[in-house]
C-alpha cells in the first residue's frame, strides 16, 4: 500500500495545494507592487533590483513545499495543519515584505528562516520514519535547517554584511541540493505532478496579470492609446498563455527531468518574467512611464520569459534545440527592437508582434 500519493493513479493537484498557491500569489502580488510606484516617470534601481531580492525567497519557499509534497504528501491531516500553518507565516511575512530590505528586514529573516526550518523538520520526519526507502531525507532536511540558520543568523549583524548572510544561507540550501542529485534519483520526482503544479502557478501569475490590467483601466479620460494599449495587453497575455501551454504537457514525458531542478530554477525566471510584463502592461495603459525605463521592463520581462521557458525544453529535447535557440534569437530581437519605438503603445505593440511570431515559428519548425 502506498503511503503517500506519489505517482498514485489519476493524481491531480489536491484542494489544499490550490489553496497553498492562491496564498502565496497574494504574497507575491504584495512584493510585485513595488514595481507599480513610478517616480517622474521613472522606476529606481532600487525598486528594481529590490523586487528579486525579495521574491527569490518567497518563490524558494513555494517550492521546497512543492517539492516536498510531489515526493511525500499523503493528503493527511498532519501535512495539512502543516501547510496551513506555512501559509499563516508567510501572509504575516508579506506584512513585511514591502520594507524587507529596510527597517522590517529582521523580522522578514525571521519568519522566513522559521518556515525553513519547518519545512526542514517535515523531510526529518520523512528520515525518521523511512530511513531505508528513503535515503536522501536526512540529507535534504540537514541542507534546508543549515541554510536557514543561516539566513537567520543575519538579524544579528548590520549593514551589508546582513544581507550577504541572509542570501548566502539560500545559496548553501540551493547548492546542497543540486549535489544531492544522484541520491535524489533513487525516487525522482512525479514529472506530471510536478509539471502541473508549476503550469498552475503560471496561470494564477496570468490571472493577476489581467486583474492589473483591468484596475489600470478604471480612469476617467480615454483615448485610442488607452484603447490600443488594453486591446493589445490582453492579446499579449493570450499569446503567452499559448506559448507557455500548448507544448507544456510535453515535459510530463520528459525522460531526462529526474530531480525536477531544470524545471525548478528555470520558473523561478519564469513567474518573475511573467510579473514583471504585467506590470509593464499595466504602465503602458496609464502612459506612466518614460520609453527606457518601459523598455527595461520590456526588455527584462521577455527575456526572462522567454529563457526560463526555452531552457527546459532545450535541455530535455536535443533535436529541438537549434530551432529552440533560432526562435528565441528572433523574438527577444523583436522585443528590443520595439522597446526604441516613440510610443510606448507602439511598443507594446511590437512586442505582441514578436510573440505572435514566436507562435508562428515554434508551429512551423518544432
Amino acid at each position: 500500500m502506498n503511503w503517500t500519493l506519489y505517482r498514485s493513479e489519476g493524481r491531480h493537484a489536491t484542494w489544499l495545494e490550490l489553496f497553498f498557491d492562491l496564498v502565496f500569489v497574494a504574497v507575491i502580488g504584495v512584493i510585485t507592487h513595488d514595481l507599480a510606484h513610478t517616480h517622474h516617470g521613472h522606476i529606481g534601481v532600487e525598486q528594481f533590483l529590490r523586487f528579486p531580492l525579495v521574491f527569490i525567497p518567497v518563490w524558494w519557499i513555494w517550492m521546497t513545499h512543492t517539492l516536498y509534497a510531489n515526493r511525500f504528501d499523503a493528503d493527511n491531516r498532519e501535512h495539512r495543519l502543516f501547510s496551513l500553518a506555512i501559509m499563516a507565516i508567510m501572509v504575516i511575512l508579506s506584512i513585511f515584505a514591502e520594507d524587507s530590505l529596510g527597517e522590517s528586514f529582521t523580522w522578514f529573516a525571521l519568519l522566513y528562516g522559521l518556515v525553513r526550518l519547518m519545512l526542514a523538520y517535515l523531510y526529518w520526519t520523512i528520515h525518521r520514519e523511512r530511513a531505508e526507502e528513503v535515503t536522501f531525507a536526512r540529507d535534504l532536511s540537514a541542507a534546508i535547517g543549515v541554510g536557514a540558520i543561516i539566513s537567520m543568523s543575519s538579524v544579528l549583524f548590520d549593514g551589508a554584511l546582513k544581507f550577504a548572510l541572509f542570501y548566502s544561507g539560500m545559496v548553501v540550501d540551493a547548492l546542497w541540493q543540486i549535489f544531492l542529485r544522484d541520491k535524489l534519483n533513487a525516487r525522482p520526482i512525479d514529472r506530471n505532478h510536478l509539471v502541473e503544479r508549476l503550469g498552475l502557478l503560471a496561470i494564477i501569475i496570468l490571472g493577476e496579470s489581467v486583474i492589473a490590467m483591468v484596475a489600470s483601466l478604471d480612469h476617467d479620460r480615454w483615448n485610442v492609446y488607452d484603447i490600443a494599449s488594453a486591446a493589445t495587453g490582453f492579446l499579449l497575455i493570450g499569446s503567452i498563455w499559448w506559448v507557455y501551454f500548448d507544448s507544456f504537457p510535453k515535459l510530463e514525458g520528459a525522460k531526462r527531468l529526474t530531480t525536477g531542478n531544470v524545471l525548478i530554477f528555470t520558473h523561478l525566471l519564469v513567474c518573475m518574467g511573467l510579473l514583471i510584463l504585467a506590470n509593464m502592461i499595466r504602465h503602458a495603459i496609464l502612459g506612466d512611464l518614460d520609453r527606457p525605463t518601459f523598455g527595461m521592463l520590456a526588455i527584462t520581462g521577455m527575456v526572462f520569459f522567454y529563457l526560463g521557458k526555452q531552457i527546459p525544453y532545450w535541455y530535455a529535447f536535443p533535436p529541438w534545440r537549434n530551432a529552440i535557440i533560432g526562435n528565441t534569437f528572433i523574438c527577444v530581437g523583436i522585443t528590443v527592437a520595439s522597446s526604441f519605438l516613440p510610443r510606448l503603445e507602439y511598443s507594446l505593440i511590437g512586442m505582441t508582434f514578436g510573440m505572435l511570431t514566436y507562435v508562428y515559428l515554434t508551429f512551423r519548425r518544432i
